[in-house]
């Protein structure tokens, strides 16, 4: 019992210290990396800052149950008699709550999603749209809402209001907005990213960053499959804006419009030169060799890395 309590407190510890720690490091250069995320077209920069609000966690559970468990598993005596510091146990304490924080939230955002499309679906009615390859449903909704619902089976819902103040043409154009989003799997995402935890502001201000990357990109995508559309989804975008002042958006859907301003959305519709984006394969080869290095240097090293851990949890209180 003593080994696998001690096993516990190192791996959850490693994860609340690698957490914070690249939370610290990503705080000290958050505006640098702002600037040259700045530079890259929306699809790109909507996947950059993903990226980095996942980066703290992702490094954390790498480090801690990839690295330090295996290492602690392989090299620690199994009848250990090494008691559990109270330093140690208060930050692996630290490091298991914001695990099950973190999947706690997740659970509660899928929960209200299923909830929200539930309840839409009894009192919404179908509407036929053969060129859209998910379920489309309009609903009798304050807000005007074009949204997609859902994880595994999304389904679109468009607000009466909407379909009442747009054209046909503008109708679809916001639902070829929507489905980008789904072909990006971007309401996938943002449920992770609601697992993932923020400590400092500059981490929690990456998300409203990435939704404003991911709907300007969705709304390059709708434009690029249909190039006469363009003009109709500024358009939409100005209406909806427009009905939604005042009104309440359900927090358990993603919609065309999240609020603010709408002008650079606008203007990249109307004015499609994109800037441009430099290649970036080899940030993911550099990351794919950071892993396999890491990964290897823990095999060759790891007695002596084991060691050391072993020495420092000696000196907690």
């Amino acid at each position: 019992m003593i080994y696998w309590r001690l096993a516990a407190a190192i791996t959850f510890a490693s994860f609340a210290t690698i957490v914070c720690m690249a939370t610290a490091v990503f705080a000290l250069t958050a505006r640098a990396i702002a600037r040259r995320v700045n530079e890259r077209a929306p699809a790109s920069r909507a996947a950059g800052l993903f990226g980095l609000r996942l980066l703290p966690s992702a490094a954390g559970l790498f480090g801690a149950f990839v690295i330090v468990l295996p290492m602690f598993l392989r090299f620690e005596p199994s009848d250990t008699q090494e008691s559990v510091a109270t330093t140690l146990a208060v930050v692996g304490a630290a490091g298991a709550l914001l695990l099950a924080r973190g999947a706690w939230r997740a659970v509660l955002a899928w929960r209200a999603t299923r909830a929200l499309a539930r309840e839409w679906r009894v009192r919404a009615r179908r509407l036929t749209m053969s060129d859209v390859p998910v379920p489309v449903f309009a609903i009798d909704e304050t807000y005007p809402m074009v949204a997609v619902v859902g994880f595994r089976r999304p389904e679109l819902f468009v607000s009466e209001r909407v379909l009442r103040a747009c054209s046909a043409d503008e109708v679809r154009a916001m639902l070829l907005h929507e489905c980008a989003h789904i072909a990006a799997r971007d309401n996938i995402r943002r449920v992770v990213l609601r697992a993932c935890p923020g400590l400092l502001p500059a981490n929690r201000g990456l998300d409203a960053l990435w939704a404003q990357a991911t709907e300007e990109a969705a709304d390059a995508a709708a434009a690029r499959s249909r190039p006469d559309l363009r003009t109709d989804l500024a358009h939409a975008l100005v209406t909806v804006a427009r009905l939604a002042t005042g009104a309440h958006r359900p927090l358990s859907a993603s919609a065309l419009y999240l609020g603010g301003t709408i002008e650079s959305r606008v203007r990249r519709l109307l004015d499609p030169a994109e800037p441009q984006t430099p290649p970036h394969f080899h940030i993911q080869a550099a990351t794919v060799v950071v892993i396999i290095g890491t990964i290897v240097g823990a095999a060759v090293f790891g007695r002596t890395l084991h060691g050391a851990i072993e020495a420092a949890v000696k000196f907690l209180p």
